[in-house]
């Protein structure tokens, strides 16, 4: 009678243990591809951004290099631009001071 009452817990326990380690595994391999998945779609924001500022990058030294351009070509325009932009500069400190 002992060693069947034993048996049967042991039995019991046995399922128990059993039905645990498929529940962890269940739960690993859920946060794994959580995780996984995760990743993946930070990964591919990353390289989106990282494609949108290297074209942002391009697209600031076109620019840079035809305002250079311009403004080699019209030397007396781009200090006439200059001084009306210093002055409307100074103009602003002066009137964000008061």
């Amino acid at each position: 009678m002992g060693d069947t009452l034993y048996s049967h817990r042991e039995d019991q326990n046995n399922q128990r243990f059993d039905q645990l380690a498929n529940t962890l595994h269940q739960f690993r391999n859920t946060v794994n591809n959580d995780i996984h998945g995760a990743i993946q779609q930070e990964n591919s924001i990353l390289d989106s951004l990282n494609d949108n500022f290297g074209q942002l990058m391009q697209q600031v030294k076109r620019t840079s290099g035809d305002l250079r351009t311009v403004m080699n070509r019209n030397a007396s325009l781009t200090r006439i631009v200059g001084l009306i932009l210093l002055g409307f500069f100074i103009i602003w400190m002066l009137y964000k001071l008061r």
